[in-house]
């Protein structure tokens, strides 16, 4: 991982890691890995599919922590205190935070405003990366 940040919208800091010593701006791709129960950490580390084809497709690799997991705890230390901070643990929520974070990204990275994302998961990860497709084709190629 090249480096990893914290997208920080009103409620709290989404935690994502980035590889790019393969993308190429000009025809390269956004590989988008949904998060799903667990550290994104472990993920990245796991996930040998985005890493076989990054140089192939040119791609730049994001991996998105799913709300409530790792680090990306909406809020913070009472994340898990009361039952009323658990009505935010949804796979809408989590579809909701990679658009925003998807949409944040290419406001940041420099000429990635044109590229498209595909989004990619396995288990519930994969049902998350199928539904974002779904639910926000405006920022999901596929």
């Amino acid at each position: 991982i090249d480096h990893f940040g914290f997208a920080e919208d009103s409620t709290f800091k989404q935690r994502f890691l980035v590889a790019d010593q393969h993308w190429r701006q000009d025809d390269g791709t956004i590989l988008f890995y949904t998060g799903n129960e667990g550290d994104i950490a472990w993920f990245a580390n796991n996930t040998g599919l985005m890493w076989n084809i990054a140089e192939e497709l040119g791609a730049i690799l994001i991996f998105a922590e799913h709300r409530y997991y790792g680090e990306s705890l909406p809020f913070g230390n009472k994340s898990f205190d009361d039952a009323r901070y658990l009505n935010y643990l949804t796979s809408e929520q989590a579809l909701a935070d990679f658009a925003v974070l998807v949409q944040h990204l290419k406001k940041t990275i420099p000429g990635s405003q044109e590229t498209p994302v595909i989004a990619i998961g396995g288990s519930y990860g994969g049902m998350l990366a199928a539904w974002f497709r779904m639910k926000y084709p405006h920022v999901v190629a596929g």
